[in-house]
This record gives structure tokens, sequence and C-alpha cells, in this order.
């Protein structure tokens, strides 16, 4: 599997106009521990409206999900 250079400026170029938010769910997307965790969230039922992950999450990584289906 081939990487691309973190490094080269070009590869973050795509980001330029980024506002804060869509920074931060680049950050959490690339975070293994995130996706960890929100892969057990995402096998929990909900019912629709219902808040995914505890407070603690929300805490943790500064988001929460809702069940929209």
């Amino acid at each position: 599997m081939s990487q691309s250079d973190w490094t080269d400026p070009a590869a973050y170029e795509h980001m330029r106009g980024y506002e804060a938010d869509q920074f931060a769910a680049e950050y959490l997307i690339r975070n293994a521990d995130f996706a960890a965790e929100c892969q057990r969230l995402a096998s929990s039922p909900l019912t629709t409206g219902e808040l995914a992950g505890s407070l603690e999450f929300a805490a943790r990584w500064g988001a929460r999900f809702q069940n929209l289906c």
C-alpha cells in the first residue's frame, strides 16, 4: 500500500478553504482511537433522534452523533 508524503504541501491543497470544523473532522477521521470508538457506537442500536455516545465520548472527542434513521 502506497502512502502519500505527509510533508508535501500539495497533499493538503484540497483543504485550503476548510473552516475550523472541517479541519477538526479531518483530524478525527484519521485518528485510529476515534474510528474504533465510532465503530463500536455504530454497532449499538439507537432509536430515531437518540444521541450516540456518552457524555464522556462527547468530552473526549468534542463530537456526538444523532441517529437520523
